[in-house]
C-alpha cells in the first residue's frame, strides 16, 4: 500500500506521533479513510490526554468534539462542544481553518511542528500529527489529532501555566494512498 509506505517512512519526533500512526493505519477500512466508528480512543488510553477530535460538518466551523485533559490543560478550561476558531486569534482564523480542511477534503494526514508559549513566559516546542475520519453517516469529516511536547521534556507535559499562543513552523501532510495536496 503506497499510504502506508509513505506514512511510514515519515519521520515523527515523538513517540506518541508513531503510535498514533501506527494505530490509525491498523483501522479497518474501505478506500483510504476509516470511518470514525473504527477508532475508539479508549483502545489507546497512552494517547487519550493528548488528543484532539474535531468534526468539520458545519461550513466555517471546526467543533471540537473530544479535547484531551493534558490539551484542555494548555487552554486552562475544556473548549469539548466549542468551535476550535474561537481559540484563534482572528487574524489566524482562516489559516488555521484551512489546516483543518486541506487534509480533511484531500484527504491525507498532516504533521505540524509548532511552539506554545506559556503564562509562565515558557516556549515549548510541539509535535502534533492529524489524521482523517469520514462520518459514518457520510455526511463529513473529522480529524483527530495527537499532540505532544518536545525537548528535554519530550512527551511529558508539565504545567507551564496556560497556553497564550501557537506558533506553526512546519507543516507537513501525509500520504494515506491519495496523494499530498
Amino acid at each position: 500500500m503506497v499510504g502506508a509506505a509513505a506514512a511510514g517512512s515519515a519521520s515523527y519526533i515523538a513517540t506518541a506521533s508513531r503510535e498514533w500512526v501506527d494505530h490509525w493505519w491498523s483501522l479497518p477500512r474501505d478506500g483510504h479513510v476509516p470511518v470514525r466508528s473504527a477508532f475508539d480512543p479508549l483502545a489507546v488510553p497512552r494517547l487519550l490526554p493528548r488528543m484532539l477530535i474535531c468534526d468539520l460538518t458545519e461550513p466555517g466551523i471546526v467543533r471540537i468534539r473530544l479535547m484531551g485533559t493534558e490539551m484542555a490543560s494548555n487552554f486552562g478550561f475544556d473548549p469539548t462542544g466549542g468551535d476550535y476558531l474561537d481559540l484563534v486569534v482572528p487574524e489566524r482564523r482562516e489559516a488555521a481553518y484551512q489546516g483543518f480542511i486541506v487534509p480533511a477534503s484531500h484527504p491525507c494526514g498532516m504533521r505540524v511542528l509548532g511552539e506554545n508559549r506559556y503564562s509562565s513566559g515558557g516556549p515549548i516546542a510541539v509535535e502534533t500529527v492529524g489524521l482523517p475520519f469520514r462520518r459514518d453517516d457520510g455526511e463529513g469529516m473529522q480529524m483527530v489529532f495527537v499532540g505532544s511536547r518536545l525537548g528535554s521534556s519530550q512527551d511529558l507535559w508539565k504545567d507551564l501555566g496556560q497556553a497564550n499562543s501557537f506558533h506553526v513552523f512546519e507543516r507537513e501532510f501525509i500520504d494515506i494512498g491519495a496523494g499530498v495536496p
